[in-house]
């Protein structure tokens, strides 16, 4: 009987101790995980508050055009050229044009807005995104108004060509209401950014 309850004693050792060493091991690779991730932190913050910073711009871009979701219109109202602008001046024409190309693409699927005129959409945020990275000093008013209407001459000809003539007065009402939008926008955010 005691030699039993010797064995069993040895076998809930084990146990306890194959348990605790599985749960150290966790909470070293927990430790050096936190040792990693703080080490490139440290070493990468730049980047980092970079990264979180276009990540918070393209959120607020995409939310702008929800309304897209819920009313069956044209997104005339959005940040997504105003944020494509600001990214453009800061970080240049590259980050530009793949912020504004991400961004539009994200939108478009964001609000199941996916269709054939998006092959105008995309290059144009690039474009936008690109050119705006030029012209650093310029007012800011007029260079989201330049960009607003090049975004516009760039995307709208396949509605443009199009032979329905509601499709044309839809084009007319976009172009008109981005534009005044996109003014407004760049003369309220534009002094804070």
């Amino acid at each position: 009987m005691a030699f039993e309850q010797f064995y069993r004693r040895k076998d809930s050792v084990k146990a306890l101790a194959a348990k605790s060493s599985s749960f150290l091991f966790q909470r070293k690779q927990l430790f050096f995980g936190t040792v990693i991730g703080l080490l490139l932190i440290l070493f990468f913050r730049d980047y980092i508050k970079d990264a979180v910073v276009l990540l918070i711009l393209g959120a607020i871009a995409v939310l702008s055009t929800v309304y897209k979701r819920f009313m069956r219109v044209p997104p005339a109202v959005e940040l997504v050229t105003f944020s494509t602008v600001m990214v453009g001046l800061s970080h240049g024409p590259v980050a530009g044009a793949i912020f504004g190309a991400v961004v539009t693409l994200a939108a478009e699927i964001f609000n199941s807005g996916v269709d054939a005129f998006i092959i105008g959409y995309i290059p144009a945020r690039a474009v936008v995104g690109a050119v705006s990275s030029f012209f650093p000093g310029a007012n800011i008013v007029h260079l989201g108004l330049s960009m607003s209407i090049l975004y516009n001459l760039i995307a709208q000809p396949l509605y443009a060509l199009q032979s329905d003539a509601e499709l044309r007065i839809k084009l007319l009402a976009f172009v008109i209401v981005n534009v005044s939008s996109n003014f407004i926008i760049f003369s309220l955010l534009g002094g804070l950014v």
